[in-house]
């Protein structure tokens, strides 16, 4: 609920990937993936009626946090005078929940909350102080859970059989890439260079230096031992060498 979509059979599996789930072209997932903004934002001002239930269902609401996505879906019909700003989208943590389950519109107010919250945070825009609510999860938590069958059924999956062994053996590759972003913070910075020899495990990339410190970053390692041979768009490339 909390991935996105990757149309690269390709792409890299770093440290951030917590699984690979492959779905078919025509998924109701996949299809909700593809929708870009301006026809989430078109048919959310249009559709919205404001039942609130992606507020109800929220867990970070539950929480006593204050983030309404109803409030954010109404902002899409206060924007013609440049974009509407709810700072309580700065508690979502993108879990999907609203989108995927509670919304009976099948709108996505994951999406506009997101969109919000990162354009705050382009303005460095934040809420001081902000309210919180200690005794909403006493109330609330334990009535509005989503039950896990109906939730499997919402996200079309009733239709795939879970029987598959898993196969404990790894993949042998004589080539990776290293992402030189694999955290939050900023990239870190290449330590090794173009056909340098490289040992499994040593480190390739360290966060640049900032105020004579390290900025906000960890290490990035080697994951098998070989050459250098490219270095290019945030990514280390290796080439197994034995």
């Amino acid at each position: 609920m909390m991935g996105h979509l990757e149309d690269d059979h390709q792409a890299l599996v770093d440290k951030t990937t917590g699984g690979v789930v492959v779905l078919p072209e025509d998924h109701v997932v996949v299809r909700r993936r593809r929708q870009d903004w301006h026809q989430i934002a078109r048919i959310g001002r249009s559709a919205c009626d404001q039942c609130s239930f992606c507020t109800e269902l929220c867990p970070r609401w539950l929480l006593g946090h204050p983030i309404e996505p109803h409030k954010a879906m109404r902002s899409l019909g206060f924007n013609l005078v440049g974009e509407a700003n709810v700072i309580g989208t700065a508690f979502c943590c993108e879990c999907n929940l609203c989108s995927l389950y509670a919304c009976p519109e099948d709108l996505d107010p994951r999406s506009v909350c997101v969109q919000n919250k990162r354009r705050l945070a382009s303005e460095q825009r934040r809420w001081e102080n902000p309210p919180f609510n200690p005794r909403r999860p006493q109330l609330h938590m334990d009535n509005r859970k989503a039950p896990m069958p109906r939730l499997m059924q919402k996200l079309g999956l009733t239709g795939f059989r879970n029987v598959g062994p898993l196969d404990p053996r790894l993949l042998d590759t004589r080539k990776v890439g290293i992402r030189l972003k694999q955290h939050i913070g900023e990239p870190c910075q290449p330590t090794v260079q173009l056909g340098q020899q490289v040992a499994k495990g040593q480190v390739v990339g360290r966060p640049a230096m900032r105020d004579g410190g390290p900025a906000l970053g960890v290490p990035v390692h080697a994951s098998i031992e070989g050459t250098v041979t490219d270095l290019d768009n945030g990514v280390i490339w290796l080439q197994q060498t034995s």
